[in-house]
């Protein structure tokens, strides 16, 4: 029963891996990136996905982290934790690292460096470049956080305080605005992200705030399915707020007020991941195995579709064609190159196995 009322969370969490493509493609039509083809609009969808889509991917992590712990105590859940994303971790960042460098060197032969505008900001981030996680950050940040909440979930029990878990909730808001405030940067790019090995510490706060979020909304009665089935019931008054925060944010850090600035960047994300999860709720929540394949192919995707962006970002450096069919054709070409070498290399492999465990029968 629970499976079924769940499948919606499923599917989020897959919308919002293949939502990274998405976002890295537009990286690459960006100034700072190296300026192959770099158009304005584009900076404006960046930073829209990427106010919401990683603290949602965090919630949904944490729902599914708490349901783990429920069905098989704390322990499993840490050895799930390490089989399922340290294993991969340690075999995936190498890889990643050796695809990106081989791939931005095929790509490369493609483009008209001559033509090529590279800024300062980009010149001076290359010379001061370290071997980092890349795009699997998440991935560390999840085991840092896998222990850490294993760590409050044992000394909570020790002490044996009861506290009604909407109170934690509210706390986790509150509290990921504090966090947002400290961040490093300019406020319309946050929340900031951290690739180093040791992360500023409003940046890993901010991430678990939401984390916990999850958890502890899996925690509510009935795992907060009936909160969302009354809110979902006047849903349609919520769509508005993510658009209308979004564009008072930019405003305001046009005007330089930044204290209003991350006022909104806060109500954006969350009235955002609210939306999104209703949206999921009312209209992708029912069992379907092509829903299911992408679901679990996503993991893979996430993980090995950088290179394949950065090979052909090279290779359409030259292409005569307006810039929005190329990000259309490169958002394509990577999806469909991932889901054909999951389908055929992946799948049915040992690393299917160690991405999304034992697949059941039927």
């Amino acid at each position: 029963m629970i499976v079924q009322r769940l499948n919606y969370l499923d599917s989020i969490r897959a919308f919002a891996m293949y939502l990274g493509i998405v976002l890295h493609v537009t990286l690459t039509l960006l100034p700072w990136y190296g300026d192959y083809e770099m158009k304005e609009g584009y900076g404006l969808l960046l930073i829209f996905i990427h106010g919401f889509r990683m603290p949602l991917f965090m919630i949904i992590s944490g729902f599914f982290s708490q349901m783990i712990i429920n069905k098989k105590g704390v322990i499993k859940f840490i050895d799930n934790r390490l089989r399922r994303i340290g294993l991969p971790y340690l075999i995936f960042v190498p890889i990643i690292t050796i695809l990106f460098i081989s791939s931005f060197w095929i790509g490369s032969v493609f483009v008209d460096w001559d033509s090529v505008n590279i800024t300062n900001d980009a010149k001076e981030s290359k010379a001061n470049d370290e071997f980092d996680h890349g795009h699997l950050w998440f991935m560390y940040f999840l085991l840092i956080f896998t222990f850490i909440y294993s760590a409050i979930i044992y000394f909570l029990r020790k002490i044996n305080i009861k506290i009604k878990t909407i109170y934690y909730l509210i706390t986790m808001i509150v509290m990921s605005l504090v966090f947002l405030i400290f961040q490093p940067g300019e406020v319309i790019s946050r929340p900031a992200t951290d690739l180093s090995f040791f992360p500023h510490w409003s940046i890993l706060g901010y991430y678990f705030t939401f984390f916990l979020f999850g958890a502890l909304f899996f925690r509510l009665k009935n795992n907060g399915q009936r909160f969302i089935e009354r809110i979902s019931k006047i849903q349609i008054f919520f769509y508005w707020i993510p658009v209308a925060s979004f564009i008072i944010c930019l405003i305001v850090e046009d005007n330089k007020i930044y204290m209003l600035g991350e006022l909104f960047n806060f109500i954006f994300t969350w009235s955002s991941i609210l939306v999104i999860v209703l949206i999921f709720y009312k209209f992708i929540n029912k069992s379907s195995s092509k829903i299911r394949y992408l679901s679990n192919a996503s993991y893979y995707i996430y993980i090995i579709h950088i290179p394949f962006i950065i090979l052909l970002q090279g290779m359409f450096s030259r292409l005569e064609i307006h810039h929005l069919i190329k990000f259309i054709m490169i958002i394509f070409l990577v999806t469909i190159f991932s889901i054909i070498t999951y389908h055929y290399f992946v799948r049915n492999t040992f690393i299917g196995i160690l991405l999304n465990g034992k697949k059941l029968k039927g």
